[in-house]
């Protein structure tokens, strides 16, 4: 039997010590760069920022030239010939089929420069959509860690609960001897019993839960759900240095959703620098090789090259462009109120993660504290029943305080951990120190 004097820190370092000795135990850091490369979100944003790159090379070829060939064939009813005496060979003047083949050379000559603003808007909603993946890198990993420390916490419910029943398991053993030695009532054998029924049933409901648990971290990890899950416990916790002040600054400079909106505020403004001129002239060269198989006949020749420049000016359209330019002007108001909305909510997370953060560390200082004391308890209660001086009801309740306890010990640890790691999301870096160091740099850089 475990010494009962036993704190819950010391069981959990023996379950790390078993946990850190199997073969292939996944470390936070390994779960984290696998959900990286195989989350479903990962994935889906990464066909996004190809389909924007795709967009900017289609944007660059359309500034460049674009050649064509082409062939024709032209048949008629007859021939138009005509002859000039009876003593002279008639002569074509169309024959019956033209044959033509032909090449087209094509180049957009931005004059207006618009083609050119397109082409930088569609950059910047590429770095925008890159910018976009790094927030989702950031909002997978948190995924990753809650999913992580949720099957961390299932297990060391589990270890209190084996904890709870074993105690259970004695005191019935040591109960029937008393009742077979007649100094306890057979009631009391029985209270013994229906109390190792309900350890029983804590530690089903925890390894159901350690089940689930694992369920969950499969799917964040994106691979099957039915795969064994082994894991490394956290063998400190991360201490919390920098002021909320400077958290709040380095993630709203930072975030990668900030950086996004800005990006794609740069692309708004460009679209709608484009729109507005719209009614600009435009101009294409063309150039144009022609060559007629087997010409024949007066009207025909046997190449040809033609160049020709297309000047458009715009005059009217009827108040199209300038709805236009007004729905443009509407998204970059838009996109504006985005980016400060943004900036508000990201100052909302890091406050609450911290607030968060403080909590469970002082609840976790005072279930410390409890179990210590419940530990206490326990232990006097027993002294007492064994002395013969205390009852049942007091060893059965001291040990119900210790489960819950322990229970709450595990809880507070666990929360202080996928509460830190909610603040490493909400400042956008895993490195909080860094972070803030890199806006400081930045700042008197500026």
């Amino acid at each position: 039997m475990i010494e009962i004097g036993q704190t819950l820190g010391a069981v959990i370092a023996v379950m790390h010590g078993g946990m850190n000795a199997q073969a292939g135990a996944m470390t936070l850091d390994e779960a984290v760069r696998q959900a990286e490369t195989n989350a479903f979100a990962v994935r889906l944003q990464q066909t996004v920022i190809e389909k924007n790159r795709q967009k900017v090379n289609q944007s660059q070829g359309s500034l460049g030239p674009a050649i064509s060939f082409g062939a024709s064939y032209l048949r008629y009813d007859q021939a138009v010939t005509a002859q000039f005496s009876s003593a002279s060979p008639p002569i074509t003047i169309q024959p019956i089929d033209v044959k033509t083949v032909n090449a087209t050379l094509t180049m957009p000559i931005d004059i207006a420069g618009n083609m050119t603003r397109l082409l930088h808007a569609n950059q910047a909603s590429r770095r925008s959509s890159e910018l976009t993946l790094n927030a989702t890198y950031n909002d997978t990993r948190l995924s990753v860690r809650q999913a992580y420390f949720s099957v961390l916490r299932a297990k060391a419910q589990i270890v209190v609960d084996e904890k709870a029943l074993t105690d259970a398991k004695d005191r019935l053993d040591q109960g029937q001897k008393q009742f077979d030695q007649q100094q306890v009532a057979k009631l009391d054998v029985t209270r013994y019993q229906a109390q190792v029924a309900q350890s029983n049933s804590d530690l089903i409901s925890a390894k159901d839960s350690l089940t689930l648990a694992n369920y969950a971290f499969n799917l964040a990890l994106a691979r099957p759900i039915e795969t064994a899950v082994s894991l490394v416990d956290m063998d400190e916790l991360p201490a919390l240095t920098p002021t909320e002040d400077d958290l709040v600054k380095a993630a709203q400079t930072k975030r990668p959703e900030v950086l996004a909106a800005k990006e794609t505020l740069k692309a708004l403004a460009l679209i709608t620098r484009a729109t507005e001129s719209s009614m600009n002239p435009t101009l294409n060269l063309q150039i144009q090789s022609s060559e007629t198989i087997d010409p024949s006949g007066f009207t025909q020749t046997g190449a040809q090259t033609t160049g020709t420049l297309l000047l458009n000016i715009p005059i009217f359209d009827s108040g199209v462009t300038r709805a236009k330019v007004k729905q443009a002007r509407q998204d970059e108001t838009t996109a504006r109120i985005n980016l400060e909305q943004t900036k508000l909510q990201i100052s909302q997370e890091v406050r609450n993660a911290i607030a968060n953060l403080s909590s469970a560390r002082a609840r976790l200082d005072n279930a410390t504290e409890q179990v210590r004391l419940a530990e206490e308890v326990y232990r006097l209660a027993k002294v007492k029943q064994d002395a013969g001086a205390g009852t049942y009801y007091e060893v059965v309740d001291a040990e119900s305080q210790l489960t819950l306890a322990r229970n709450g010990q595990v809880s507070a640890r666990y929360d202080y951990l996928t509460s830190y790691s909610q603040l490493q999301r909400a400042v956008g870096q895993d490195d909080l120190t860094a972070a803030i160091a890199s806006t400081a740099n930045g700042s008197r850089g500026k």
